[in-house]
């Protein structure tokens, strides 16, 4: 991801990182800094401590909920941050979104979840009858977000959405996102959807201008043929990782195939999220 926001930045342009190191090694973090352009300066911090029983399933660990907590570990004299997800591949000049005037009184400003377009979706918030919320309010996906630190930390984003998971925490589905939908609704904007498209959905006549593997079949799990796997590769060759192989089998042809055929769009989604249901049900904490 670092690498592809380096190339797609103009070199006049500088960008500060900060990343969240919860337990990586001295080594790791030396590996991630030979690997970027030099017009990006790599500021390491310290995950926090985090609130004990947030709810928990399948394989995301307590690290999601960091995010949370970004008004807390980010330097105090920030007033806004960008926020990318680390399964992601940057393909234009993040610079534009920067430099858009304030949304202001917006807290946020997102893409919103084709997939669970609204809070009252499958997947949304759970909870949004009992919180009063909208049924046509718009969801978005956490995996980028613009955010106003000051009106972050003047709502109270952290303390509220720690509640909403303490509270419900036996019917959360997607951890940090739901959280900051149940928080966030009516207080964030729409970006364009470019600015955040899963591979099996982006639009053919818009280039997108972020490609996100979010899901399960992560580029980093297996080798493939198809455009955005290829991309992916294109830019881990240029860093500390260029020499890793990534596996390739019989099993991941299929999994390709099946990543990206429009049948998994169409019919096999719900039967995904049935499978989603029921790995939650035998594997939440």
């Amino acid at each position: 991801m670092l690498q592809s926001l380096g190339d797609n930045l103009p070199i006049a342009r500088t960008a500060n990182v900060y990343i969240l190191s919860d337990g990586l090694s001295p080594a790791l973090q030396a590996r991630v800094q030979a690997s970027v352009p030099p017009h990006l300066t790599l500021h390491w911090l310290t995950a926090g401590p985090l609130d004990p029983g947030l709810p928990l399933w399948g394989r995301m660990s307590s690290t999601t909920y960091q995010k949370l907590l970004l008004a807390d570990w980010l330097p105090q004299d920030l007033p806004r941050v960008l926020w990318l997800d680390c399964d992601m591949l940057i393909l234009a000049d993040v610079g534009e979104l920067w430099d858009a005037p304030p949304a202001s009184p917006a807290i946020a400003l997102a893409v919103a979840d084709e997939r669970v377009p609204l809070i009252s979706s499958r997947f949304g918030v759970a909870a949004w009858r009992e919180l009063g919320l909208p049924e046509a309010a718009p969801h978005f996906n956490a995996g980028l977000l613009l955010v106003d630190l000051v009106a972050w930390r003047a709502q109270s984003v952290r303390a509220r959405s720690l509640e909403y998971l303490h509270r419900f925490r036996d019917r959360v589905y997607f951890w940090d996102q739901e959280a900051l939908n149940a928080t966030l609704c009516g207080h964030w904007l729409p970006l364009p959807h470019r600015w955040n498209c899963h591979p099996a959905y982006a639009p053919a006549d818009i280039p997108p201008a972020i490609l996100h593997f979010s899901g399960n079949l992560k580029p980093w799990l297996f080798a493939g043929t198809t455009p955005a796997r290829r991309l992916y590769r294109q830019y881990l060759s240029r860093t500390a990782w260029a020499a890793e192989p990534l596996p390739r089998s019989w099993r991941h042809a299929l999994l390709e195939q099946y990543e990206d055929s429009s049948l998994r769009r169409s019919l096999l989604m719900p039967l995904e999220q049935v499978g989603m249901m029921v790995r939650r049900s035998l594997s939440r904490s």
